[in-house]
């Protein structure tokens, strides 16, 4: 059965969703330490930037979920939280505890199809989270840790997010989390034609980033990145100009906003640099932190004329009062039909899924009940022909075909019957095709049975 564990923007901070990303070779570890684990058969692990999620499938939900919230535990505590004084912080498990949602069977299933329509993204509706769906499955499938049960339920959600995009509108503002960024950037700053903007990263984030604000009429656009190359290969595509790391300080008098999204598990920004590069600069300056963890220390936002914005500060914005956006607005607000059309795909999908399940249980089933019926026929065959020895071989094969089509006949009509069954809404799926399994299994008392 798949069950699922995991944590999202809308319950846990910037800080507590950095502790638990995976990316690289911490994602391919996690794959591997997981699926090594007995009593898990599959898993994949969903990372974004608002979002890690556990997709397990294993034959008991409860030691499934058992082993992921360890897990999970584990790498929260590591290392200590340590306060200000230098003690041990309250057991930051606790706050794990709060933050994390599990699900099991269908319920779990449902979620993942939510999320790859964008109906749990912090902007409904947002493109990356297709792509990000597309990857988690792709990582588990490189470390061999993912089969039949979680394959399908991943490709049965990209189909879903697929379809709800062609079907509904309910992307049809574009706004990402890059794009709402942009345009609080703009709120705080005024229209950006001419301004100069540095982005730090040279991701998907900061390439949308930088589309987002030449198609606002930015002056000059500068790329810096811990891989030059990449700088300046995202600068070629965007119309920007590639800077070196420690360029950063040097160049900061200039710069009216930062847009920095990188992978690094540590701070690429801190208050010291960007105090030293703006000495002597009274105009504002916008920052914006799109990364997880973390990518610019908390004292930046403290600066004298330094505006701070986060994932967590972007989660917060709808009310939307300080919004005159429409783009905005139409992708925040306003989407009921859209997220009732989309709601409707994933119910006839689930529908499709829970169908499919079942007769995957009803596999074992048909085939033990073919095993027991084929057995059965061969020993009254036997028994039939031993007082029939002198029947030519030609009248024993037609005594035989006779047998052979009469079960298969009626073969066709038990299955079809079981198939129907494994439909019937009215009684759980599962317990169905678990009940059959157990009535036709090739028990030992079943073969006992037989033989005697």
């Amino acid at each position: 059965m798949i069950a699922m564990v995991g944590l999202d923007h809308r319950r846990a901070s910037v800080e507590m969703r950095g502790r638990l990303a995976f990316a690289d070779e911490r994602l391919s570890s996690a794959l591997r330490t997981l699926g090594s684990e007995q009593g898990i058969d599959e898993v994949v692990i969903l990372s974004t930037c608002n979002r890690t999620e556990i997709y397990l499938a294993g034959q008991d939900p409860n030691d499934t979920l058992r082993v992921a919230r360890d897990y999970l535990d584990t790498i929260y505590l590591t290392p200590q939280t340590i306060d200000t004084s230098g003690a041990v912080a309250a057991p930051p498990h606790r706050a794990l505890a709060t933050a994390l949602y599990m699900l099991e069977g269908s319920p779990a299933v449902q979620h993942l199809f939510e999320v790859s329509a964008g109906l749990r993204s912090m902007v409904i509706g947002e493109p990356q989270i297709l792509g990000q769906v597309r990857a988690a499955l792709a990582a588990a499938e490189a470390e061999h840790v993912v089969s039949e049960e979680l394959r399908t339920a991943f490709t049965g959600a990209l189909k879903v997010g697929k379809r709800v995009r062609a079907e509904t509108e309910i992307t049809r503002a574009d706004v990402s989390v890059a794009g709402l960024g942009v345009r609080s950037a703009r709120e705080r700053l005024g229209a950006l034609t001419g301004k100069t903007a540095l982005l730090i990263g040279a991701g998907r984030t900061c390439h949308l980033s930088g589309q987002l604000l030449q198609a606002e009429g930015i002056g000059q656009l500068l790329i810096a990145n811990r891989s030059h190359a990449s700088a300046a290969s995202l600068a070629r595509q965007i119309g920007g100009r590639a800077v070196a790391l420690e360029e950063i300080t040097s160049v900061m008098s200039d710069v009216d906003i930062i847009i920095s999204a990188t992978a690094a598990p540590h701070h690429v920004l801190n208050a010291e640099d960007v105090a030293a590069g703006r000495v002597g600069v009274d105009a504002p300056l916008v920052v914006l932190d799109l990364a997880v963890p973390a990518d610019v220390t908390p004292a930046v936002g403290e600066l004298p004329g330094v505006s701070l914005l986060t994932l967590d500060t972007l989660r917060d914005l709808p009310d939307l009062d300080a919004h005159d956006d429409p783009a905005v607005i139409a992708s925040l607000q306003g989407r009921e039909r859209d997220i009732a059309d989309a709601y409707k795909i994933i119910e006839s999908a689930m529908r499709e899924h829970i169908r499919a399940q079942t007769m995957r249980l009803a596999v074992p089933g048909i085939a033990a009940l073919r095993r027991h019926v084929d057995s059965s026929e061969e020993q009254e065959l036997a028994a039939a022909l031993a007082q029939l020895e002198h029947l030519s071989e030609r009248d024993r094969a037609i005594i035989e075909r006779f047998g052979a089509r009469l079960v298969d006949k009626m073969f066709f009509h038990l299955v079809r019957r079981i198939r129907s069954l494994a439909e019937y809404d009215e009684i759980a799926p599962d317990v169905t095709m678990r009940v059959l399994a157990q009535l036709f299994s090739d028990s030992p008392s079943q073969k006992r049975s037989d033989e005697s």
